[in-house]
């Protein structure tokens, strides 16, 4: 499986979602997007749809955490499924990123 990455604004915050796989082969896709869409402090990675992730994938989140986290801004990760917030435990990474259950709820 490949990956679909779209953008919209809502509520003031640029939501970026994410379906598909995201490993080292799709990262630089979702790179260059949040490259080009976020181009404030405040953005939500909407993970719903994202079947399944390995470290790059992770990397490439904490990353713009701290460069948004920089600007004076936040990402917020929204809906992430069970095996990622696997990876997010596995990596000790679950109090360093804002996740929320609900894209609307990382909005707010």
């Amino acid at each position: 499986m490949g990956l679909w990455v779209g953008s919209e604004v809502f509520n003031g915050w640029r939501v970026v979602a994410v379906v598909g796989e995201l490993d080292f082969d799709t990262v630089p896709m979702l790179a260059t997007r949040l490259e080009e869409d976020v181009t404030g402090g405040w953005a939500v990675l909407d993970l719903g749809g994202v079947t399944f992730m390995t470290s790059a994938g992770l990397a490439l989140l904490l990353e713009w955490h701290r460069r948004l986290a920089e600007k004076g801004g936040a990402l917020r990760i929204a809906a992430p499924q069970a095996q990622v917030l696997r990876l997010f435990a596995l990596a000790d990474v679950v109090h360093v990123l804002d996740v929320r259950g609900t894209t609307q709820e990382a909005c707010g």
